[in-house]
């Protein structure tokens, strides 16, 4: 079995100093929690669109199904 290098900084920099973990918290993340909130993390903030923006004619049928008053 080879053993995996694993760069420590980078998860530092990451989770500390990126996502606002305290060292404790970071220190006591299984690597699959670890995995889990990086992801977590890049997916809320990530600029990536996922949907196509509402089109006008959608939007004049949701304000036509839910009108504001």
């Amino acid at each position: 079995m080879n053993p995996v290098n694993i760069n420590w900084a980078d998860y530092v920099k990451i989770c500390i100093g990126m996502m606002n973990m305290r060292p404790s918290d970071f220190w006591n993340l299984s690597p699959r929690e670890m995995y889990l909130a990086i992801k977590g993390f890049k997916d809320f903030n990530s600029t990536e669109e996922k949907e196509e923006p509402m089109t006008k004619d959608r939007l004049e049928e949701m304000m036509e199904l839910y009108p504001d008053g």
